[in-house]
């Protein structure tokens, strides 16, 4: 049970990462797209495991838009069964102009887990779309539909209680990708302090939406995201 002073939300999390195709360790003929390095600049996101024990970051490719309550639904029932823990999410992801629908998976103990999790998947009624002929990599930009836990430090900024070292700043204003790509720049470009990735995140509140920036970095504490948050203030007209 969640404690009373945290908060769960669903929401919208957009963001830009390098995301490559893999062929190894998956069921023939299907697609799947991996974000090796999803925190650009920063290695050993899992800690003292060596990056290349684990997959950090999965896009299953699946054949259509898949509803929030069949996904959810889906990874319950999955959870009773599976040989480990893990996290799925339904998104898209965007690459070359063309737009994919996903699950992205995390927190897999080995990439020898992706078969059977792709197994459970199809008993559950999911299909997988085929893998295109030539391999892809390039720069995507994907938006996740999560559920947040979020555990408030100071007014409009939070700390993830479940991905570590995840810290959000509620911004006053909605952006577009674009707009907060170029307000990401200015704001990191006024920042001598530690390097940080962000990506651009909303949950709903009260019929409302709250707009925030998702920070991370791996030393992430309130000290950091204040001083990082204003920064953007000091960009957001």
């Amino acid at each position: 049970m969640a404690h009373s002073d945290i908060l769960e939300r669903y929401g919208n999390l957009l963001k830009a990462e390098q995301l490559v195709t893999i062929s190894d360790k998956i069921m023939p003929n299907t697609f799947v797209l991996e974000a090796p390095e999803p925190f650009p600049g920063f290695f050993n996101y899992y800690g003292g495991t060596p990056k290349d024990a684990k997959p950090l970051y999965l896009y299953l490719v699946v054949d259509r838009l898949y509803t929030l309550e069949e996904v959810t639904r889906a990874r319950q029932n999955i959870k009773t069964y599976f040989s480990s823990h893990f996290h799925a999410d339904a998104g898209t992801v965007t690459i070359y102009n063309k737009t994919y629908h996903v699950i992205r998976v995390r927190h897999l103990d080995t990439y020898d887990q992706i078969k059977d999790l792709q197994a459970c998947f199809i008993d559950q009624g999911f299909v997988f779309k085929k893998k295109p002929s030539k391999n892809i990599e390039g720069t995507a930009t994907i938006r996740i539909k999560k559920f947040f836990q979020l555990k408030e430090i100071n007014d409009g900024i939070y700390l993830d209680t479940i991905e570590k070292d995840h810290g959000y700043i509620v911004i006053p204003k909605y952006y577009r990708w674009t707009e907060f790509v170029e307000l990401n720049k200015k704001a990191k470009y006024n920042w001598d302090g530690t390097f940080f990735d962000s990506a651009l995140a909303h949950f709903h509140n009260n019929f409302e939406i709250v707009d925030m920036i998702r920070v991370y970095n791996p030393n992430m504490n309130e000290e950091m995201l204040l001083g990082i948050k204003k920064k953007f203030y000091e960009q957001i007209k």
